[in-house]
């Protein structure tokens, strides 16, 4: 069998915090997360950031991805420990070149869901209400981080900023914090000193396939979120995957 270029892929690991890509830096590899998290921002001002998304496994950071061609556009930065895939773009391009079977197919399909992904959580700023948002914001870090820390748990931690999650949502801090305290004070939050933690994982898992089907207002307000969460609970529990059989109207 002739070698294939991701034969030429080589792993390496980012610890949490660490930078990955730089705004402005040469994409110099194709890359690709096998595992972890990691938070995208833009500069719009010197020293200041801006929360744009997260994106997790199956997700591309690197060369020909939606962070930009050759120079990024983007601010990456690992939020866990993430492992990536990376091959040198040079590499990935002689074999595009040369016709060999694979690099437009699968770059171009891993570019587009990435995108896609993005797109998504651009929309979460201009869909629904400000409690809305922020609700569909903590069921993507639901999304983003059970992977590592499983679903089955009793909770998620979120090892993210409550100023992150506001910009995702569109939301001043305290109107962050104004909704995180209603999702507390319902039991399905808990905010900690350090970090917030997502109660009933399998839960908000289920809820943006259910929000798709069932619209908004199963979330409009903190007593309509708690219910709806209430019953994907009980779905879950009943081993209903996906909240199928559930709805709020």
């Amino acid at each position: 069998m002739p070698p294939h270029w991701i034969d030429e892929a080589v792993e390496q690991v980012f610890r949490r915090g660490q930078a990955i890509v730089r705004a402005g830096g040469e994409l110099a590899d194709w890359m690709a997360i096998r595992q972890g998290a990691v938070s995208l921002h833009i500069r719009v001002a010197a020293g200041t950031e801006v929360g744009v998304a997260v994106l997790w496994g199956g997700d591309v950071i690197g060369w020909g991805s939606p962070l930009g061609q050759d120079r990024a556009l983007y601010d990456v930065t690992a939020l866990i420990d993430v492992v990536a895939v990376k091959v040198q773009a040079a590499t990935v391009r002689a074999a595009r070149d040369a016709g060999e079977r694979g690099p437009g197919d699968d770059i171009g399909r891993l570019h587009s869901a990435t995108a896609l992904r993005m797109q998504e959580q651009l929309a979460l700023r201009l869909a629904g209400s400000g409690f809305q948002r922020l609700v569909n914001v903590l069921a993507t870090f639901a999304a983003a981080f059970a992977p590592t820390q499983g679903a089955r748990g009793l909770h998620i931690g979120l090892p993210v900023s409550q100023a992150f999650m506001g910009q995702l949502a569109g939301l001043s801090r305290r109107q962050t914090w104004i909704y995180l305290g209603q999702l507390a004070d319902a039991g399905w939050v808990r905010t900690e000193r350090a970090q917030v933690m997502l109660e009933a994982p399998a839960a908000w898992l289920q809820l943006p396939a259910h929000v798709e089907r069932e619209g908004l207002e199963c979330i409009a307000t903190a007593d309509d979120c708690s219910a709806t969460l209430g019953l994907l609970c009980l779905a879950a529990a009943s081993g209903r995957s996906g909240g199928g059989a559930v709805s709020t109207r």
